[in-house]
């Protein structure tokens, strides 16, 4: 990624000093600098980054990192530098360049660094990555900026990491007390718009309280280490000073709240499968009815069937045996998606009677693949496979349809 060389001692950086490291980032150079604007971006950012820092583990062995949303890199210097990782940066390019590349120069520390992103929309693709790559993922100061689906993308998180592998994550935090003041002043709490911005989407689209970001996390399956608020910016005269202690050691005693400046969350890759987790207190649940965006060739309930079924579900229930379901009304829709051939679909269902149909729907041309018959009405989990005729084609939608009278219970829908 770049290199160091030289005959000159560069002047020493430490990640405990502050000055040390405003001096290290304010020295790199790069085409159409503007000196004034770095300066702010560094004062204004350093407080942060450093944070950033104590919340990334530093492995013994060299690790694997990624940084989703790099630019302007200043992260990227810390990391490199500080910490044992090789580091795959990306970024998000709103004309649609596969790429940014960027090259910094430091002369006085005798540094060269050529950064490519990979571009991507981390909120809707699937990441250029395979599974189990990573040991770290850092996500700072973006997950603020999506304008509809953090599960997506910590859903791909989830995937690229490591079993064990570390997720860390800062943003402001919604319920800050400099916000509440300035409501309460009769001041506007959001963000100013972002006109000539070089990203579309950078205005801040929605904040999260740390109860909120935590809870997300580990309703998707991640395992929290470590959760803070930390108030990074000293307060702005006495009155927001006073107001701000009151906050966090009076208020926070009695309302069980978190009123500091940032919210930094380190949580870790379980064991346990990702689930696709949408809590009403950050979806609305009138229209995450309609939302649905199968992708993959297995629905199992309780884990990724939010994504993978339509209207007419009732909500998610325990059976005796610890294996979650879902009951449909007399018509059931799953929707499934394989890039591989496929020979049958499988449904795991009870307390029901019926049929279960297998389709292409390409956009109303419905093409019919298989159906079968079935009575579990006794109660048990029964297993009913669907075997798919040769009309099947590959990466099309595999609509699996139940018509029951009357609902049937589902647990499951594999294929092979």
């Amino acid at each position: 990624m770049g290199h160091n060389a030289g005959h000159m001692t560069p002047p020493p950086v430490s990640e405990r000093d502050h000055a040390s490291l405003t001096r290290y980032l304010l020295s790199f150079r790069w085409p159409f600098r503007n000196e004034a604007i770095h300066q702010i971006l560094v004062d204004g950012g350093l407080p942060l980054w450093r944070q950033v820092l104590r919340f990334v583990p530093n492995p013994k062995e060299r690790g694997q990192a990624l940084e989703l949303g790099s630019p302007p890199f200043h992260i990227t210097l810390l990391l490199q530098r500080f910490r044992n990782y090789d580091l795959s940066l990306t970024g998000y390019a709103a004309d649609g360049r596969p790429e940014i590349e960027q090259t910094l120069e430091s002369p006085e520390y005798e540094e060269t660094y050529t950064f490519r992103c990979t571009c991507f929309n981390a909120e809707g693709d699937r990441f250029p990555y395979d599974d189990n790559t990573f040991d770290l993922v850092t996500w700072c100061e973006v997950i603020e900026h999506l304008t509809e689906n953090p599960v997506h993308t910590l859903a791909e998180v989830h995937r690229v990491l490591k079993p064990g592998g570390v997720l860390v994550i800062s943003t402001p935090n919604a319920s800050r007390a400099d916000s509440i003041v300035n409501f309460l002043v009769g001041r506007n709490i959001y963000d100013p718009y972002h006109l000539g911005a070089p990203l579309k989407g950078s205005r801040h689209s929605r904040e999260y309280t740390l109860a909120e970001l935590t809870g997300l996390l580990e309703g998707c399956g991640y395992s929290i280490d470590r959760a803070a608020d930390i108030d990074i910016y000293p307060p702005e005269g006495r009155n927001r000073k006073v107001f701000r202690w009151f906050m966090n050691n009076v208020a926070a005693r009695f309302t069980k709240g978190h009123y500091k400046y940032h919210l930094f969350v380190r949580a870790r890759k379980t064991e346990q499968p990702f689930r696709w987790y949408f809590p009403e207190n950050l979806f609305d649940y009138g229209h995450l009815a309609f939302h649905m965006a199968p992708r993959d060739a297995e629905v199992v309930f309780g884990q990724n069937d939010a994504i993978h079924t339509a209207m007419g579900w009732d909500t998610l229930k325990t059976a005796a045996d610890g294996r979650s379901f879902r009951r449909c009304g007399d018509v059931g829709d799953v929707y499934l998606l394989s890039e591989k051939k496929l020979k049958s679909a499988t449904v795991t269902l009870a307390n029901g009677k019926g049929e279960a149909q297998a389709w292409h729907d390409n956009g109303g041309d419905l093409v019919h693949l298989g159906s079968m018959t079935f009575d579990a009405t006794d109660g048990r989990w029964t297993a009913v496979t669907i075997p798919l005729s040769d009309k099947y084609e590959p990466g099309n939608q595999l609509h699996v349809r139940l018509d029951v009278p009357g609902g049937v219970d589902v647990a499951r829908v594999t294929t092979a």
